[in-house]
């Protein structure tokens, strides 16, 4: 059956709209994450700011080092810093979801420089090293290795240093490196925690979108799927009813003048087979075809007498009907190896067999009408291979060669499983009950 279009939902709603709708709420689901963490830059650097009044801490910031009002200045200067770099950082997971490289390397260039100012005038405090993580931790979900590896190492530069210089411990310089690597375990940690959450959103997202990429892809190839085999049953379709038609045409150019009724007979047939092929145009485009094989094969006998082809059909099926999916396979293989009897050979004698053979239905159809069949390859045709595909989809085989001097053997081998359907063949006693003259019928 073509072109067979699913009924719409009954809520009137559209299955990719809903998709749609919904991939759109995931992505501010992960912005709106990413966005709730970016205030904890700002709220540490208030907590450094408020440090500058407090000199006792045990690591007091540089801004306190200044004299009044330039304290004050330089506190607020760091505290407006972490704003932007708030915003910055929100910036660069969201050009990381969306993928606008250009914008994203520019961001976290600049909110290197941000961070900058946010540290300089704070430094030294045990506030700055959270702010510091703070950026270290999105950042390093972009970029490759080797920058990751630099986002890291900014970020000691802006941790590490000011404490140890600021609170140098007692004993010398092993106790400062000591201490100095204490510090950047504990910062690299703390920023891998923190980079971790970030890491499983940014990921979650990234499997949504090759997930919907994958959809996408996967309708594409269902749209060129049902494209190819649109134009294949168009093929089967009109190829056989054109060839009949040229048949009988000719024939009844033949006969205008020697037989002017038989040829009036045999334009009325022309007519009729192509009304006959306008029906079922009409039907395959509605997606409400279904081809019959006893109606098949009664049409390809008249077309293949009408053509001086004497055309026999042995069919050994009584003991077991021909389950219905079988049967329009071969009404398919019998159309289309009658369609190629006429165009492509010189046959006197065609043949069409079906018999069943343990689990599988065998059809096969012979003509005697092509010379030096077995000198050359037999290379397939549209025809063949939409039949090939056919048979391959329900899990058998079609094959096409040689038989004998001059002959030309199509077979299709299909599975037919044990209690199979065949509710829709007739009674095997009325299959192909109609015998007209030049056609045998051999059970």
């Amino acid at each position: 059956m073509v072109a067979v279009f699913a009924p719409a939902p009954s809520d009137g709603a559209n299955p990719a709209d809903r998709f749609g709708r919904r991939l759109v709420l995931a992505r501010r689901v992960v912005l709106a994450s990413v966005a709730l963490a970016q205030p904890g830059c700002v709220l540490a650097a208030l907590g450094a700011a408020a440090q500058v009044w407090w000199l006792e801490s045990d690591l007091p910031p540089v801004a306190s080092r200044a004299p009044y009002p330039f304290d004050v200045v330089l506190a607020a200067v760091g505290v407006l810093s972490s704003v932007v770099l708030a915003f910055l950082l929100l910036r660069i997971v969201r050009s990381r979801i969306d993928r606008p490289e250009t914008t994203l390397n520019r961001d976290v260039a600049l909110s290197i420089v941000v961070l900058g100012g946010t540290v300089a005038p704070l430094g030294g405090n045990n506030w700055t090293i959270v702010v510091a993580i703070a950026w270290a931790a999105p950042v390093c979900v972009t970029g490759s290795r080797w920058r990751k590896a630099g986002y890291l190492l900014v970020l000691l530069l802006a941790t590490v240093p000011a404490p140890v210089l600021l609170h140098t411990p007692d004993g010398g310089a092993p106790r400062v490196l000591l201490f100095a690597g204490v510090m950047s375990v504990i910062v690299l940690v703390t920023c891998g925690l923190m980079w971790s959450g970030y890491a499983s959103v940014i990921v979650l997202w990234d499997i949504v979108t090759e997930a919907t990429a994958a959809r996408e892809a996967q309708a594409r190839l269902a749209v060129s799927e049902e494209r190819l085999r649109f134009a294949r049953d168009m093929h089967d379709l009109l190829g056989h009813s054109l060839s009949g038609m040229a048949v009988r045409s000719e024939l009844a150019s033949r006969l205008a003048e020697p037989d002017p009724q038989r040829a009036a007979r045999e334009m009325a047939t022309v007519q009729q087979l192509a009304r006959d092929a306008l029906r079922e145009v009409r039907n395959a485009v509605s997606g409400y075809r279904d081809v019959d094989l006893d109606a098949e094969i009664a049409s390809v006998r008249a077309v293949l007498s009408a053509a001086g082809v004497r055309c026999a059909v042995t069919a050994e099926t009584r003991s077991a009907p021909v389950p219905a999916e079988q049967r329009t396979l071969a009404a398919w293989l019998v159309r289309e190896a009658a369609t190629n009897v006429l165009r492509h050979s010189s046959a006197t004698r065609c043949a069409v067999t079906l018999r069943r053979e343990e689990r599988t239905l065998v059809a096969e159809v012979y003509n005697d009408g092509v010379r030096g069949a077995g000198q050359s390859p037999v290379r397939f045709g549209n025809g063949l291979t939409g039949l090939a595909e056919r048979a391959a989809a329900a899990g058998g085989t079609l094959t096409a060669s040689a038989s004998g001097a001059n002959g030309f053997l199509v077979r299709a081998v299909l599975p037919v499983q044990d209690g199979a359907d065949s509710s829709d063949a007739p009674p095997s006693g009325s299959e192909w009950a109609a015998n007209p003259s030049g056609a045998e019928v051999v059970r």
